[in-house]
């Protein structure tokens, strides 16, 4: 049986110069040995250098050449320059194809450059820098799953460190307590929000590295995926004069993407439009934004007491995650203005559960409350090898993500429960009746569209148990 070789492992056997030059990736590993990729499989010199590299069995295919261009541009491009570089800090006199930067810039600073330059190329949302003294460790999240890359040895793991505390003006002097910071890196043209997290643990510091493009915060709702009721239905509420409208889901599941969506549909010229959000991370022309600073004694409660003296029309309102802020944000819902705000909670019926858990007034909540929102995002089936494994996708069959979701306007019916303080179970049960569609009903559009797996799902959204 075949299985794929992950990145580590395929750029042992390939390095990215002999990559380059021929046209070549690892492919997979057979019971019978290495299968290889080339532009030109009947290549006597690449069988000769492969052979080398192979240390066993091998034979060599044809690739489909956009996957294979995807994967020497990718893995080969900037991740094969980390690689190389890393190799060449353990080896200075092994010959290399990198450029004179490399061999001119501080080690720490070119490191940190390539990391960057490595986990944009791959789509990389987060980036988890791990500078143990004895085993360093980088990790990429890709569609919302870690993967492992090559690391530096300790020494120039901990200058890295260094490096990018540095570019975020933290104290370089300290390892006893966290501390968060930003920088900004032009990659391709385009510059891009770097966040940082460093947090201090019994091996030393950690960091954690949140990119942030243009290309991936200016989506909107259609780019999304939400259903074209579901649009509809937010189209209608951006244009409303005043209300509430919660957005749940987990850490990650996209919901500030998808509030700054519904945001860009408000007419700004028209409509002072203020936000509150620890930390901002989608810059939104039009839109007042406000930083969220516990340690100066400004949470969202504080703040939003500030933000409903100047005037507002809308308000965003990043997390409502203690009973002050919930009571804040209901008042300012029934003062006249259209508020916008995220909560963690697993589904639609459930938010009402949430706010009663915050002391929320549920006869207020439903008052207020013009429609419900929960979402997550579900791997997409990899358009390279529709499904079935390939370098791009590291043998996964999976590529990509987009959200599913589940909308409940809160009225009729469901608003006199939701007042009533009636379980989620009851309201989910009357929503239905009313034509809601779940998270699940979403997902499984996909799974018959071909375009994710009942695999996946499940593993997002767990077993449905009855």
């Amino acid at each position: 049986m075949a299985s794929s070789l992950g990145m580590i492992e395929a750029l042992s056997y390939v390095p990215p110069r002999v990559a380059r030059h021929y046209g070549v990736v690892p492919l997979q590993r057979e019971a019978s040995g290495l299968v290889f990729a080339a532009r030109d499989p009947s290549d006597w010199r690449l069988k000769s250098i492969l052979a080398r590299h192979a240390r066993g069995p091998f034979r060599i295919i044809q690739l489909d050449p956009d996957v294979l261009d995807y994967a020497l541009g990718t893995w080969y491009g900037a991740s094969g320059a980390l690689h190389e570089f890393l190799e060449i800090c353990n080896d200075p006199g092994r010959p290399s194809g990198l450029d004179s930067k490399d061999h001119t810039v501080a080690p720490a600073v070119r490191f940190v450059e390539l990391l960057l330059e490595a986990a944009l190329s791959e789509r990389a949302s987060d980036v988890h820098f791990v500078p143990d003294p004895e085993r360093p460790t980088l990790r990429f999240r890709v569609d919302g799953l870690l993967a492992e890359r090559p690391a530096p040895q300790p020494d120039l793991a901990r200058r890295a460190l260094s490096r990018i505390k540095a570019l975020c003006g933290l104290d370089l002097g300290t390892c006893t307590y966290a501390q968060d910071g930003q920088f900004r890196h032009l990659w391709r043209g385009e510059t891009v929000d770097v966040r940082v997290s460093i947090l201090p643990t019994d091996r030393g510091e950690v960091a954690v590295l949140r990119l942030l493009t243009e290309k991936i915060v200016q989506r909107s709702l259609h780019d999304l995926g939400l259903p074209e009721a579901v649009q509809r239905r937010m189209k209608t509420i951006a244009a409303a004069p005043h209300g509430l409208t919660i957005v749940a889901g987990p850490t990650g599941a996209g919901k500030t993407t998808t509030m700054h969506a519904v945001l860009r549909l408000v007419d700004a010229k028209r409509r002072n439009l203020i936000s509150i959000e620890d930390p901002i991370e989608i810059r939104s022309p039009g839109m007042r934004q406000v930083p969220v600073r516990s340690r100066a004694g400004l949470d969202f409660a504080n703040v939003l007491r500030a933000v409903v003296r100047q005037d507002p029309d809308v308000i965003f309102v990043g997390e409502t995650r203690d009973a002050e802020t919930a009571r804040l944000v209901l008042q300012a819902s029934l003062a006249g203005h259209l508020v916008f705000t995220t909560v963690h909670a697993n589904d639609c019926p459930t938010i009402f559960e949430r706010f009663d858990e915050l002391g929320a007034s549920r006869r207020t909540l439903a008052e207020t409350t013009l429609a419900v929102v929960s979402q997550r995002l579900v791997r997409l089936r990899c358009p390279m090898c529709a499904g079935t494994g390939c370098f791009p996708c590291e043998g996964s069959g999976l590529r990509g993500r987009q959200a599913i979701f589940e909308c409940l306007p809160v009225k009729g019916e469901v608003a006199e429960l939701v007042a009533r303080g009636a379980p989620a179970a009851v309201v989910l049960a009357c929503a239905r009746k009313a034509g809601f569609r779940s998270l699940r009903d979403h997902a499984a559009e996909l799974v018959d569209a071909g375009r994710t797996t009942a695999a996946e799902v499940v593993r997002v959204l767990g077993e449905d148990v009855p």
